[in-house]
């Protein structure tokens, strides 16, 4: 566990008695020693058999039922008096994506601390009412800024350097600049589609923890950057971030990337924004796939017009459609944008 973990632990009051893991988290063998020896006994909730999540996976791949990830699919699904059951004389309780409903709250007394596997919990549980009973809520909002930051930058240099096609071309032995070099194939300038991310215009929609981050390797690469939020950011601004409102903003954008939270509203970017990017933009999302028209997205990236950089989908990654627009230059990943060592190490 972190240094923070520990220390929310010791404001909660002395040593825990019963610590309740409710969800499956992923934990190095020290950081599992660490958290055990801060509770006299620690009972641990798996959530479903792995395999028995794969089995899900794979069946919910193929329909277009309600959007569903790793972390659903991991998830029970129990009643709230399963929940006070499990918890029962816990006065400490570390839960990831199981939400804890004000019942559970009332019915424990002995609660003195909350913790959350993850960066968001307003929605996961009452604040207020956690403040008024004296629990210690703690949650990990800042373990994966870098990892995703790096990977939206990642995505833009591989679209923008068409680096899957000059991966297939070295399997194949074929390079366009010996070929240039030897004039054998000597194309005018339009013709060489990579390009550098200096001097491009990036448009951030959000501009939290990632938003900020990207927008600051972002300047390191010297591009020109600008942002919309619902809170405008000075600080930002005096060193360059230039404010924009919505549309002005995709209308502006060579690079536009999305950094709002999971729960702004559902297809914030519509079918008429994605028609707005300028012809030859690129389209990034490591954020939330439910905030994009998805189907418009598609039939933009189908056209040649746009390209993008996705790791979120507003269900499980469509197969079928990524195998048919990757080789349109286009780059998909699935949720790898938080994924690495440090930010695991972060939430331990």
């Amino acid at each position: 566990m972190t240094h923070s973990s520990n220390d929310a632990i010791t404001a909660a009051g002395r040593r825990l008695r019963k610590l309740v893991i409710l969800d499956r988290i992923i934990l190095l063998d020290d950081q599992w020693a660490e958290l055990r020896a801060l509770a006299d006994e620690v009972v641990e909730y798996g959530g479903i058999d792995q395999k028995e999540m794969l089995a899900r996976l794979e069946a919910e791949s193929g329909q277009a039922a309600a959007p569903v990830c790793w972390t659903q699919l991991a998830a029970e699904e129990i009643t709230t008096k399963e929940l006070i059951d499990r918890v029962k004389g816990a006065d400490g309780i570390i839960t990831c994506w199981t939400n804890i409903p004000d019942e559970v709250i009332l019915a424990s007394p002995q609660l003195r601390y909350l913790g959350f596997w993850t960066n968001l919990v307003d929605h996961r549980v009452s604040m207020n009412l956690a403040r008024e009973r004296g629990i210690v809520v703690t949650s990990i909002p800042d373990y994966g800024t870098d990892s995703v930051a790096e990977m939206t930058i990642t995505g833009m240099l591989a679209v923008t350097r068409h680096l899957l096609e000059s991966v297939a071309n070295t399997k194949r032995g074929s390079w366009a600049y010996e070929l240039l070099k030897t004039g054998k194939r000597v194309p005018t300038i339009d013709r060489i589609p990579q390009r550098i991310l200096r001097g491009k215009k990036l448009g951030l929609l959000g501009f939290g923890r990632v938003g900020q981050r990207v927008a600051e390797i972002a300047q390191a690469f010297r591009m020109d950057v600008a942002y919309w939020s619902r809170n405008r950011r000075p600080e930002w601004e005096a060193r360059g971030v230039e404010y924009k409102e919505i549309d002005d903003l995709v209308d502006w954008s060579d690079i536009f990337s999305m950094h709002l939270s999971p729960y702004a509203p559902e297809h914030i970017v519509s079918r008429e924004r994605l028609a707005r990017l300028r012809d030859g933009a690129i389209f990034v999302n490591t954020s939330a796939g439910r905030l994009v028209d998805q189907d418009a997205l598609w039939d933009e990236l189908r056209t040649g017009r746009i390209n993008a950089y996705l790791d979120v989908y507003e269900k499980l990654p469509p197969r079928k459609i990524i195998s048919e627009l990757t080789s349109k230059n286009n780059i998909f990943t699935y949720r790898a944008a938080w994924f690495t060592q440090e930010a695991v190490t972060y939430k331990g």
